[in-house]
């Protein structure tokens, strides 16, 4: 089953830490991916980028990684149990991943 986890706010608060834990099956080894255009000059090197992946860390995930859906091909999410959109520009990222969709069906 496909989950879902829709914050403004990250991992700012317990209350979504706990919910995010809840989502997750950390029984077994995990691969997460996080894709940000959040401040693109910065994208995976902001300070904010950082933090989402130190705190993916703490919830013992295996693998954090990084993927600019802009520079790179999208269909490597198909390989995460777990992605991480982030904000800032979520229609501009939905657009990349679109393309994946539509050249995969």
């Amino acid at each position: 089953m496909n989950k879902l986890l829709l914050t403004a706010y990250g991992f700012s608060t317990d209350k979504i830490k706990r919910a995010a834990l809840g989502l997750l099956n950390i029984e077994h080894s995990s691969k997460t991916c996080i894709i940000s255009t959040s401040r693109p000059e910065e994208k995976e090197k902001h300070p904010q980028m950082q933090q989402i992946r130190n705190d993916l860390l703490e919830f013992r995930l295996d693998q954090v990684d990084f993927l600019d859906v802009e520079f790179e091909s999208a269909k490597k999410l198909y390989g995460y149990d777990l992605i991480f959109l982030n904000g800032g520009y979520p229609f501009y990222l939905l657009h990349f991943l679109k393309k994946v969709v539509l050249t995969t069906f």
